[in-house]
């Protein structure tokens, strides 16, 4: 199929951001506190109409990791549901497994995963901690849903690995990442898709990072302003078997893609009656030897 002309939602060029820091706070649920009428983050988004997102499917080439900062690995999951935490586990141990094989990693630590539902939720708590609770679709162009930057990428190495492991590893002559995978649980998914875009085509300036605050971790997260340079890829149909892979932070020098931008939007030529998108996420450290 042809390129599709989509809607994507950028954060604000804003003058407050030159002297006030993008941020966006999550707190427990606490007697008197209404969400509702009490904002938690000073993000303005926009939507930005008639982007072009050209369909990987139709690419005479095809894009690798290190070059446009993602890539489409063909890997058939024995999970397609997450009914006990158990299963969140074994997913993860799963994604370990394929990330050293297909990348050559000396080691892997999946440190966290998220399903999401492109539903509207009937409830009024959301523990993060609990990994079978779905989200909805994250808003806004980013890079990191969690505490992922330049200067943050070091801090969730360090929280997240055991000592002796960094000591073992954290030295020159390894390549540390952080990779995000993402696959759709369902069989075809047509709602709410996944945009990425190519590292190459952002400039530093479009980059804005963003204070992300949990209950029990500061980090950072970079939002991306508007730039009419920025390339644009899917997978039309994209299958649970077609897994997206992409880099969220590298400390390998040079100017190969160190980083990738990516949001959902809404298909334009999603069926009316299809099935909402269900899709898990994860976030893996990843080691390899150069």
């Amino acid at each position: 199929m042809p390129s599709v002309k989509a809607s994507l939602e950028y954060l604000q060029d804003l003058d407050i951001y030159e002297h006030e820091k993008p941020y966006w706070v999550f707190l427990q649920p606490r007697e008197g506190f209404d969400p509702d009428k009490q904002r938690l983050d000073n993000l303005e988004f926009e939507e930005r109409h008639n982007i072009e997102v050209r369909d990987i499917r139709e690419l005479d080439f095809e894009p690798v990791l290190d070059k446009f900062g993602f890539q489409v690995f063909q890997h058939q999951s024995k999970f397609s549901n997450f009914e006990k935490h158990v299963d969140i586990m074994d997913y993860k141990s799963e994604t370990e497994a394929l990330l050293k094989s297909t990348l050559g990693a000396v080691y892997v630590k999946c440190y966290d995963s998220r399903l999401r539902k492109n539903i509207v939720f009937e409830r009024t708590e959301l523990d993060l901690n609990d990994l079978l609770s779905p989200e909805g679709p994250a808003r806004g162009v980013h890079n990191g849903k969690f505490h992922i930057t330049v200067t943050s990428g070091p801090t969730v190495t360090a929280r997240y690995m055991p000592e002796a492991d960094l000591v073992r590893f954290l030295k020159p002559g390894h390549r540390v990442r952080i990779i995000n995978t993402w696959r759709s649980l369902l069989p075809v998914l047509h709602d709410r898709p996944l945009a990425l875009c190519d590292s190459r085509t952002v400039s530093p300036d479009d980059l804005v990072p963003a204070d992300r605050i949990i209950p029990n971790a500061v980090g950072e997260v970079y939002y991306l302003k508007y730039n009419p340079d920025h390339k644009w890829y899917w997978l039309e149909q994209q299958k649970s078997s077609e897994l997206f892979v992409f880099v969220m932070y590298d400390t390998k020098s040079g100017s190969h893609a160190r980083f990738c931008p990516h949001v959902s939007f809404d298909n334009p030529r999603s069926p009316k009656d299809t099935t909402p998108r269900y899709s898990i996420e994860t976030r893996s450290i990843v080691i390899t030897k150069e």
